[in-house]
């Protein structure tokens, strides 16, 4: 007995020296944060270590009881496609790894990643081992990264401005959809780098080199934060704007914006085109006013002259000169012209100048007004020119001759020191053609454009020296323009004005009857 007690001793001590190390290594297996397990190739558990019931809830034995366990308390969503993953690789002996979700006992569900190696024989797997390991947390938080990752790109692409983020080292890191259509760009996959990206760009831009110019000295400083306005080929215009993207005190790209403002630049240019419009509206009707108070007196003062004298002679019972009664009804018919010429702007003015149509001759036309103004303004010599045939046209007779009045007005008027006045009737194609020469002052030519419109006195011709309410050459064009045909002028600055009224035609039939 006392020869066998050290070979007992020794085996004793061997027991229990395995038997602590069992314990050492279930206990290091346990404190695993996941579930070590071992199961045969059909999914049965032969062994689960205790964080499963810490995990899951479900206490160990059920997990080695239960041959279905697994597969039991998958999620409803997984339980269809996890075994079969599992199996398929099982059958090939090879190692694998994958996520899926499993209910707990209080109804939770966790999200496991399954890292599981297979034990074979000759080709046929044997056993299987693997850790479970919760995931659910990464999950959440991957989750909620996904939804923020795509709130920021719904974001993005609901937002009226085009974005593009690019990195120091030139790479496109981000762009919305905003940003290819305000460019046109159908993809981006030719453009990932700026460079490319900006010869794309340059194209569409109405003057580029100012623009990239202002992207190299951009580029140059990096923290400085940059504000443009492209205008484009097609005519948009786009707002841009940039500043450094800083992460952590370092700049890590930078991040452009592009806003199209071609509407409120145009409205600006409206806004401002109808503000220059009203400040042009009241400075004309200053004129207007200044110059109506000033023609509408000018026949008033002489008139009341000769009134006063009249009466005076008529106290004393002595006779009225008629060259005084003369000279009052002179300034009477001044006066009655302008109220007329008042009275038919606001009839053009209102769409209501009305003409009487009858066969009109230019030339009768054209011989009467040479011959009457021959008689008004002796110092101008009046010239008319008139062809062989005779032109008519169909017209109201007192309108159109109130026109050529007009202008053989303005060539005495323009021609304060005398001279020709030439009046041609020409035929041209289907028209005829009035025309009147006088060799006054002229009229600049930035102002010929707007010679026919109500109110407007070219600027060379001072209230002082040359009367009027700018009304004459409006009532013309109306006139004209009422009769189917055109008017317009030439004139340079100190050599005279040409003034040409073109008229259709009366066809020779109707003409004759």
């Amino acid at each position: 007995m006392a020869q066998r007690e050290p070979g007992l001793e020794a085996g004793a001590k061997a027991v229990k020296a395995v038997l602590h190390a069992r314990r050492g290594h279930a206990a290091l297996v346990d404190n695993i944060d996941g579930i070590v397990w071992e199961a045969d190739p059909s999914f049965r558990f032969v062994f689960v270590s205790k964080q499963a019931e810490r995990l899951l809830g479900y206490p160990v034995e059920r997990w080695l009881e239960e041959p279905q366990f697994w597969v039991d308390h998958l999620h409803p969503e997984d339980r269809h496609w996890a075994p079969d993953f599992c199996m398929s690789a099982v059958q090939q002996c090879l190692p694998h790894e994958f996520e899926y979700r499993m209910l707990a006992a209080d109804g939770r569900t966790v999200w496991l990643r399954d890292i599981v190696t297979v034990q074979s024989e000759e080709g046929r797997a044997r056993r299987l081992h693997g850790i479970m390991v919760d995931v659910t947390e990464q999950r959440s938080a991957q989750e909620r990264l996904e939804h923020t990752v795509s709130l920021l790109e719904a974001t993005l692409d609901s937002t009226a401005d085009g974005l593009l983020v690019v990195d120091r080292d030139g790479r496109v890191t981000a762009y919305n959809r905003q940003f290819k259509r305000l460019w046109g760009l159908s993809t981006m996959q030719d453009c990932m780098q700026d460079a490319a990206l900006l010869n794309k760009l340059r194209e569409q831009i109405k003057d580029p080199e100012p623009f990239l110019a202002r992207l190299r000295a951009l580029y140059e400083t990096p923290e400085q934060e940059s504000f443009d306005v492209i205008e484009l080929q097609d005519g948009r215009v786009l707002e841009r704007y940039s500043l450094p993207q800083w992460r952590r005190g370092v700049i890590t790209g930078r991040v452009w914006s592009f806003r199209d403002i071609t509407e409120r630049v145009r409205a600006g240019r409206v806004q401002a085109r109808l503000l220059e419009e009203a400040h042009e509206a009241i400075r004309v009707r200053d004129d207007f006013l200044t110059i109506a108070a000033h023609e509408l007196k000018t026949p008033l003062t002489p008139l009341r002259l000769q009134l006063e004298l009249m009466k005076r002679a008529m106290t004393a019972k002595e006779p009225v000169p008629e060259e005084r009664v003369d000279k009052a009804l002179a300034q009477v018919h001044r006066l009655t012209a302008l109220i007329n010429d008042l009275v038919d702007a606001t009839s053009v003015e209102a769409g209501r100048l009305k003409l009487r149509r009858a066969p009109v001759s230019l030339h009768e036309l054209a011989r009467e007004a040479c011959s009457d103004f021959r008689s008004i303004s002796p110092e101008h010599a009046f010239t008319c020119e008139l062809p062989p045939e005779n032109l008519q046209v169909l017209g109201d007779r007192d309108r159109l001759f109130q026109v050529l009045a007009n202008l053989l007005e303005n060539a005495i008027k323009y021609s304060p020191m005398g001279g020709a006045v030439h009046v041609t009737v020409s035929r041209a194609q289907d028209n005829a053609v009035l025309t009147v020469t006088d060799a006054g002052i002229g009229i600049p030519e930035e102002e010929q454009a707007r010679l026919f419109e109500r109110f407007f006195r070219a600027r060379n011709a001072p209230v002082s020296g040359f009367g009027g309410l700018g009304l004459g050459l409006y009532i013309c064009r109306d006139i004209v323009e009422q009769h189917d045909g055109h008017i317009w002028v030439e004139s340079e600055l100190g050599q005279g004005s040409v003034f040409h009224v073109s008229l259709p035609l009366l066809p020779p039939r109707d003409a004759e009857e």
